[in-house]
């Protein structure tokens, strides 16, 4: 289900009403009382929440986050009801309600709200999944609105029918819920004729189904591939299963790594074009391991390191903390982000250009592939203004980098990235192993064409840069990474070396070297 879950209060709906740009403002330009709405979120005890936001809402008239105050204080009224009538009776409220994709959105959200109350178990499993279908049948009916349609601006179109059609999975599992695992299978095959993917939300669906008819093995391939995409507890179900099948729990990991490291497709081979003229392409990707979308986007450059050869496309990976903390973010990589605007993750350049905006789950990875792929055919064409030849050899904890410019370019300035190529690290969402991902960066000079990277250097700086951040970073109250991945290895390195126009920022050329 493309854009699984988001909380519906804090993301989609200030998205979608308008209070992004206050999210996304410099954290000393937020409103004062978003530290406020922050921490009365963590408050466990509904009842206390509630009251905090209220008191919020009352302090702070004017606030720009009043939209998303207001619908974290319906999602805590709906998450305290006992009952599914209440449940539904705060719902009619906002539901269908609003223009353009907010108003389908709301009958998926509202869905999902039931799916996921807390006193799910304790409501009327029948009335749920007519609550439930209900809501599908408001979303269908308003997306043969062609006036509707006609309200909402067309590159945003498609996802209408996408977030429509999501509900049929959102029915499948309200059936599970209500012992109804073959009806449930029903609403799948609903979904999937209407263009749906094979994404976590379904594989999960279809394997909780399946569970329920007995049928393990179906089951057990769902929940791995839901798994992959760290989809609530499906990887604690697909062990416990496994084992079950299996008759034995060893073999699990391994075989939930290979599914981890395999393409959701198949890219294609790769053809020199014949009138190349040693034009190495650049691609730059700013991603979060907590990003879902970004899992598409990672996955699609993916994609390009195993299709491209190195002769022809250098690939750079930086992490930011978007939308949550990164342990993978460095000093260098908040360079590079001030350097080009960054503010939304994914976000790709190809030759210093931004292009391909927007990402997707594993489902979308193949569709992202053949975008970038397209970007960079069209790059290669070109005739390079500068060349280089690229060595870096590593002597203990320095990496020594000689880059040779065999042409040169007035008014580009050349920078050397040091990357790491497979960082192993499972975020939220769902993406293992990631590649290429710039561990330091400096600038060459013309003058002396040597840099020299000391790892253990930027070990500490990174670990400084951290701890910083976590004392500056107002999101998560008192946040503190589990797992710092400032260590950088010694071995599986690599070094791009570009040349980039000062003005225009325009990659002129690239070149990639392994350390060895």
């Amino acid at each position: 289900m493309h854009g699984k879950r988001i909380f519906f209060a804090l993301a989609a709906v200030a998205l979608i009403l308008g209070t992004a740009a206050a999210l996304a403002a410099p954290q000393s330009q937020r409103p004062p009382e978003y530290r406020e709405i922050m921490a009365a979120q963590n408050i466990s005890d509904l009842a206390a929440r509630l009251k905090e936001l209220e008191r919020i809402k009352a302090a702070y008239p004017q606030s720009p986050l009043r939209p998303m105050l207001e619908e974290a204080i319906l999602v805590t009224k709906v998450k305290m009801c006992a009952a599914l009538d209440e449940v539904l009776a705060l719902q009619k409220t906002v539901v269908g309600q609003g223009e353009g994709f907010d108003r389908i959105y709301s009958y998926f959200a509202a869905a999902m709200d039931i799916l996921h109350h807390p006193n799910l178990a304790r409501f009327d499993a029948a009335g749920v999944v007519q609550a439930v279908v209900s809501y599908r049948d408001g979303a269908d009916r308003l997306l043969k609105e062609e006036a509707f349609i006609r309200s909402v601006p067309e590159e945003e179109r498609p996802y209408l029918f996408e977030y429509g059609n999501n509900i049929n999975v959102v029915a499948a599992l309200a059936c599970v819920n209500a012992g109804e695992p073959s009806r449930a299978l029903d609403f799948l095959k609903v979904y999937r004729s209407a263009g749906g993917a094979e994404d976590d939300a379904y594989s999960y669906a279809s394997a909780e189904a399946s569970v329920k008819l007995g049928k393990n093995e179906d089951a057990l391939g769902g929940y791995l591939a839901a798994a992959v995409e760290n989809y609530r507890d499906a990887e604690a179900k697909a062990r416990d299963l496994w084992a079950t099948v299996k008759g034995t729990p060893e073999g699990f990991e391994a075989a939930l790594e290979i599914r981890q490291r395999a393409l959701p497709f198949h890219p294609e081979a790769f053809a020199v074009p014949a009138d190349w003229k040693g034009k190495t392409v650049l691609a730059e990707i700013f991603t979060g391991s907590e990003c879902p979308p970004c899992a598409g986007a990672d996955l699609g450059f993916d994609g390009l390191i195993e299709s491209v050869p190195e002769t022809h496309l250098a690939i750079l990976e930086y992490h930011l903390p978007i939308p949550r903390p990164d342990p993978m973010i460095n000093p260098a990589t908040r360079a590079r982000q001030q350097y080009y605007g960054v503010n939304s993750t994914p976000s790709t350049f190809f030759d210093g250009a931004r292009k391909a905006s927007g990402g997707g789950g594993r489902a979308g990875a193949e569709g992202k592939y053949k975008e970038y792929l397209a970007e960079i055919k069209s790059l290669l064409k070109e005739e390079p203004a500068v060349s280089f030849t690229v060595k870096a050899v590593r002597d203990g904890d320095e990496v020594a980098v000689d880059v040779n410019a065999e042409k040169n370019a007035a008014g580009a300035e050349t920078f050397a990235a040091l990357v790491e190529k497979e960082v192993r690290f499972k975020g939220g969402n769902g993406i293992v192993f990631h590649k290429m991902v710039v561990r330091d960066f400096q600038a060459v000079s013309p003058e002396n064409p040597r840099v020299v990277f000391d790892l253990a250097a930027s070990e500490q700086t990174t670990d400084a840069y951290l701890t910083e951040f976590e004392k500056t970073y107002d999101r998560i109250p008192n946040y503190k990474f589990a797992d710092r991945r400032n260590r950088i290895g010694r071995e599986g390195l690599r070094v791009i070396v570009f040349a980039q126009d000062k003005q225009t920022k325009k990659v002129l050329n690239a070149a990639a070297a392994d350390v060895k």
